[in-house]
């Protein structure tokens, strides 16, 4: 066995991965649209002006990683970002505690 070899915990890899998703100017674009409203994939193309398949994938990064979550209405599915990551909000939405750093979203351009 490599003595050397780290092991990260669970949470710690968990953090890796959300900061690596938002780490992505289109992705934290969507989440900051999202955590306004639920927005269906085809009025996300509309607002970030980019193609419905591009914003979907990057809408299944996103949802992955626990960062938001879909509801189905019919041919349709409506994105929200999940209460996971709403509980780690300030309750003016302009920061998010990640445990591990705080991403604040005043120091964005708009």
């Amino acid at each position: 066995m490599n003595k050397n070899k780290r092991y990260f915990s669970k949470s710690f890899i968990y953090w890796i991965r959300v900061l690596n998703a938002l780490a992505d100017e289109t992705r934290l674009q969507i989440v900051l649209k999202l955590l306004n409203q639920e927005l269906s994939v085809n009025r996300l193309a509309d607002i970030l002006g980019m193609k419905i398949y591009n914003i979907s994938k990057h809408l299944k990064i996103l949802e992955a990683n626990g960062l938001i979550e879909k509801r189905k209405e019919g041919l349709y599915r409506f994105y929200n970002v999940t209460e996971k990551l709403k509980y780690r909000l300030t309750d003016d939405c302009l920061e998010l505690d990640l445990g591990c750093c705080k991403l604040r979203f005043t120091d964005l351009e708009k």
